[in-house]
């Protein structure tokens, strides 16, 4: 508010000066209107920061040097990971909530992770599931709530997990807590104690802001520190 109040002076002198340009150009006359941005002067170029940044870059990434005949993502963002990825290839899309836009190299799938049914286990040679699967359960996407959703989703999404295939997911770690009902903190080793078919090849933790920390332990990991979120690549052993 108070950057936006010292702005406000530089707007008014800047508006003066381009309405007397503006004036000398007949053409432009009477087609300036009052739409003020007050703060974009003072940032830096563009926005490069933050766990949806640096996860969907990353993770983009390693899917396309690992290049999977077929990838399936389960609730990521569809404006940023899903997005990069669609640029060289095809991706099945799964969300339980229901998809209007008809996106070129994107197939949907409606799909409830917590209870799938038995003909949506298939195997992928690699599956993602970048800042979903911490809402499982608590019902703000429509979910069935379920204490234990989150992990009976990750359970059923790793089932999709071919042979040798990958897993990446992300989600807030720290200490175990639920924010009902937006999202659930969660305990940066419990994916490696659950998925016991699963190796942790790579692990990044990202703070809410600054730059990623890359190969991490995330037996290591200070989960007094809040704002931080983890990246892990997983592969299939057994």
């Amino acid at each position: 508010m108070f950057r936006g109040i010292r702005s406000i002076v530089k707007y008014i002198i800047d508006l003066k000066k381009f309405q007397s340009a503006a004036s000398k150009h007949a053409h432009l006359r009477n087609t300036i209107s009052i739409s003020p941005a007050l703060l974009d002067f003072a940032e830096s170029a563009g926005s490069a920061d933050g766990h949806y940044f640096w996860q969907d870059l990353y993770c983009a990434q390693w899917v396309t040097t690992r290049n999977p005949n077929r990838h399936l993502d389960i609730g990521s963002r569809i404006d940023g990971f899903v997005a990069h990825l669609l640029t060289n290839r095809e991706v099945t899309v799964m969300d339980i909530r229901d998809m209007k836009s008809d996106i070129p190299n994107l197939k949907f799938i409606q799909a409830d992770l917590q209870s799938p049914s038995r003909d949506l286990i298939t195997p992928y040679d690699s599956v993602s599931s970048l800042h979903s699967i911490e809402h499982f359960g608590l019902g703000r996407y429509g979910d069935p709530l379920d204490v234990e959703g989150h992990t009976k989703g990750l359970l059923n999404i790793a089932k999709l997990v071919s042979a040798s295939g990958y897993l990446y997911i992300s989600f807030p770690i720290g200490a175990s807590a639920i924010q009902f009902n937006q999202q659930r903190i969660i305990h940066p080793t419990w994916p490696i104690e659950l998925l016991k078919e699963f190796k942790l090849e790579r692990f990044i933790l990202i703070p809410w802001r600054g730059l990623p920390l890359l190969d991490q332990d995330p037996h290591e990991v200070d989960i007094s520190i809040q704002g931080q979120a983890g990246l892990y690549e997983f592969r299939r052993i057994n």
